[in-house]
């Protein structure tokens, strides 16, 4: 074991869910749920035929944006086919195509009266494959078969219809870095072609699309941030050396609810401010010993009575910081139910205490403040963004942290009444009913504590 430290993990509601948990059982190179939730993500896909079926009826496909997607519409290229009442029929010829061998793990679940699949691939194509993008390939080509058989077309009879299908299932691709948005076939992840940067695959998931698979509940979208975030972290080497114990310590107070330090803080300040929850944070660290005078006397007391405050450990402190900008972020958006004002907390409460705590780093140093307050900025001011709900983890305004400030967006956004254009409901439908039938998005928080527990001795 590298790491001396140890943890109690804790749920939702303050109770204790596994005790004297080494830090390194919460790092995704060890963590067993951690590493499922991966290959999960990678080799899952989900298939919206209802869509897919209008689209064709429609002639309508290869839109640019999101909330365009009537822009392109061909009617005349146009045509009929009974996708979602052969739902079952479609489901089986595509698992037989799909699948290396019998008994693979190949699973395709057919959901809300066959409008929608949920397609499982083989890990064995995982292992052969660069990256996660062969599950779209292998489903859209393989659906492209099983329509043209549905629907008699030939090549040379009916080429529109035909091309028609390609952009159905493809969009513009390969004229464009990846299909269209909100494609009927899409992966968990972002398409890998369109991909920015090492160590953000993983991280490429919406918020709001975290929101509706841990259904709401507000730290358990937190630990699946937080989660994802881990995971890319340690993809882009920001998980080793000198890093690697900052990284495992600020997850586990900050995403985990370590020492139930989080729900805490929340509970103190349940009628408090975001200022209370700083002063909550101060006196905390100072109980804990984690903080301390530096002296009784000027220039560590100024005149004014000023304190100035110093610390044992870095990486505590910043695991106590974080777990606080969490808090303050459920305080602020569960007081006016709107995530607007998470974002707002995750630009402002760093300068607040840094002068509260008389210069001690404040969370990330810096990388949190600095992030925030160009998240602050697009989500609230330029063009109204999108909303704070509508960004991935790895956008580039969101990005620029060590993964500790998108899970506080992702506990913001599920406390929000509808306030936002762009809320779950409305984007992420689908991950409401994904999370149903995957039993790997339900009570993660419970999950993660049973699986470190599993490994605690081995570690």
């Amino acid at each position: 074991m590298k790491y001396e430290d140890r943890v109690d993990l804790y749920s939702d509601e303050g109770k204790v869910l596994a005790e004297d948990i080494p830090i390194e059982a919460l790092s995704p190179l060890k963590n067993p749920y951690m590493q499922e939730m991966y290959v999960t993500l990678k080799r899952t896909v989900m298939v919206d035929l209802k869509k897919l079926e209008s689209m064709l009826r429609d002639g309508r496909a290869g839109w640019a944006t999101l909330v365009g997607q009537d822009e392109v519409k061909m009617p005349w290229y146009g045509y009929e086919v009974d996708i979602v009442e052969n739902a079952e029929d479609i489901a089986g010829k595509l698992k037989t195509m799909i699948q290396t061998k019998e008994g693979d793990g190949t699973e395709i679940r057919i959901l809300e009266d066959g409008n929608t699949l949920i397609v499982q691939l083989s890990e064995d194509l995982l292992r052969i494959s660069a990256d996660w993008g062969v599950g779209f390939s292998m489903v859209s080509v393989g659906l492209a078969q099983i329509i043209s058989k549905m629907a008699n077309l030939t090549p040379v009879e009916n080429p529109h219809r035909l091309g028609m299908l390609k952009a159905c299932l493809h969009g513009r691709y390969p004229q464009t870095t990846a299909p269209q948005a909100g494609n009927p076939v899409s992966p968990l992840l972002k398409y890998p072609t369109s991909i920015e940067g090492l160590g953000t695959g993983l991280k490429s998931v919406m918020v709001n699309h975290l929101v509706a698979l841990s259904n709401n509940r507000t730290l358990h979208g937190a630990a699946l941030a937080t989660i994802l975030e881990q995971g890319g972290e340690v993809e882009m080497g920001d998980c080793i050396g000198w890093y690697e114990r900052y990284q495992l310590m600020t997850s586990a107070f900050q995403g985990f609810n370590a020492n139930n330090l989080v729900y805490d803080f929340v509970k103190e300040n349940r009628n408090g401010t975001v200022r209370d929850v700083i002063i909550s944070l101060m006196e905390r660290a100072l109980e804990d010993r984690i903080i301390h005078k530096l002296g009784d006397s000027y220039p560590y007391v100024q005149p004014s009575g000023y304190v100035l405050w110093g610390m044992k450990d870095f990486s505590t402190w910043n695991a106590y910081s974080s777990a606080a900008i969490m808090a303050a972020c459920i305080v602020n958006a569960g007081a006016s139910r709107s995530v607007q004002t998470a974002s707002a907390v995750l630009a402002y409460f760093p300068d607040m205490l840094a002068f509260e705590s008389g210069g001690l780093p404040d969370p990330d140093c810096g990388r949190v403040m600095g992030t925030g307050l160009g998240y602050q900025f697009y989500t609230h001011g330029i063009y109204g963004g999108a909303g704070p709900g509508a960004f991935t983890l790895e956008h580039v305004i969101a990005r620029s942290t060590s993964g500790f400030l998108t899970p506080c967006v992702v506990a913001g956004m599920c406390l929000d009444a509808g306030t936002q254009i762009f809320k779950p409901t409305t984007t992420s439908g689908l991950y409401y009913i994904l999370a149903d039938h995957l039993p790997i998005f339900k009570n993660p928080l419970e999950k993660l504590a049973e699986s470190a527990e599993s490994i605690k001795n081995e570690v």
